[in-house]
């Protein structure tokens, strides 16, 4: 019991820490996670004795489509520093109509699952801190070279293809990408996750754009040059209110009420979950076409930032603390 209180204190402590300091104190923990847990090559088969496959399962199906994208990036990036040929080994779907990771993503690399558990040189991956949950330009560069090896599955790209150039119509350039999240929306009202960014009121959130805009010489208007990201439909009302003209995705979203630091959500009454992420994928991807972006440090920003690199030609990332 005492083990786990500190391990709980240790997190929130992480969650706290800020860069320049957040990068190292993180590779220390996921130090301590690997002699705790060693990372050891086992022989599982006699297929590809030259390579050594890593097997990423550290993929859990409750955490949401960027944050797993991401997570599989770090563990990528650990595999090539080792000279490792990594593989994801997803969990099964919750549901029949979840969607799993190869329906989303193809790779990393080109070699099969079943073929990767019968190598000479398997190695299973700890469980390790690797989403990183800080704003830091060296780490969104490295992160940006590794989605090359992580691309869509043929059905998503496809989806995005279909129906990107539709949610800039009407939309003049430069284009600023909004994202604004609520909170959480897993029904556990007691359960509010470690080190996500404390989020705005909406109306503060509007104001901080509005005074963005303004420092990058771009006028805020009606909200002609802003494209708007949320699964809020309140934050979205109060939002198009204030920047009539503004651009987003329809999609059914979330409806609720703040509830201490949990929402009390409605869940999606007619997407199944695959299909709901079919449309986050489409999202993130509009998002990281813009020339400007604002936003929490949350994991659809995160994606954005690891497709575009440091490529925009402003970002802010809203200083609003972590939990």
């Amino acid at each position: 019991r005492l083990k786990a209180w500190l391990m709980n204190r240790l997190s929130h402590f992480l969650a706290k820490v800020d860069e320049p300091f957040y990068t190292p104190l993180n590779a220390l923990a996921n130090l301590y996670l690997r002699l705790k847990n060693p990372e050891r090559i086992q022989h599982l088969g006699d297929l590809h004795p030259d390579k050594i496959f890593y097997i990423i399962r550290d993929t859990p199906a409750h955490a949401g489509l960027a944050s797993w994208y991401d997570r599989v990036l770090g563990y990528v990036f650990r595999a090539k520093r080792k000279g490792w040929v990594p593989v994801v080994d997803p969990p099964p779907p919750m549901q029949a109509d979840d969607g799993g990771w190869y329906d989303f993503f193809k790779g990393p690399g080109d070699i099969p699952l079943e073929e990767a558990l019968q190598g000479k040189n398997v190695v299973f991956a700890t469980e390790q801190g690797m989403i990183h949950k800080r704003y830091s330009r060296r780490n969104i560069a490295r992160r940006h070279l590794l989605t090359g090896e992580v691309g869509f599955s043929d059905e998503a790209k496809a989806f995005v293809d279909r129906h990107l150039s539709a949610v800039f119509e009407g939309l003049q350039f430069p284009v600023v990408g909004v994202r604004y999240r609520g909170t959480d929306y897993r029904p556990f009202l007691s359960h509010f996750p470690v080190g996500h960014a404390k989020v705005p009121e909406v109306g503060v959130f509007c104001e901080e754009v509005e005074r963005k805009l303004k420092e990058w010489n771009i006028p805020a208007g009606e909200g002609e040059h802003l494209y708007v990201m949320t699964e809020e439909a309140e934050a979205l009302d109060e939002i198009s209110r204030r920047f009539p003209k503004c651009r987003f995705v329809v999609k059914e979203r979330y409806a609720g009420r703040f509830f201490e630091k949990a929402l009390v959500h409605q869940r999606l009454q007619t997407m199944t979950p695959k299909e709901n992420n079919m449309m986050y994928l489409l999202e993130i991807v509009a998002l990281s076409r813009c020339d400007y972006l604002i936003g929490g440090y949350n994991g659809g920003v995160l994606m954005a930032l690891n497709l575009k690199g440091n490529n925009y030609k402003g970002v802010h990332i809203l200083k609003t603390g972590v939990n």
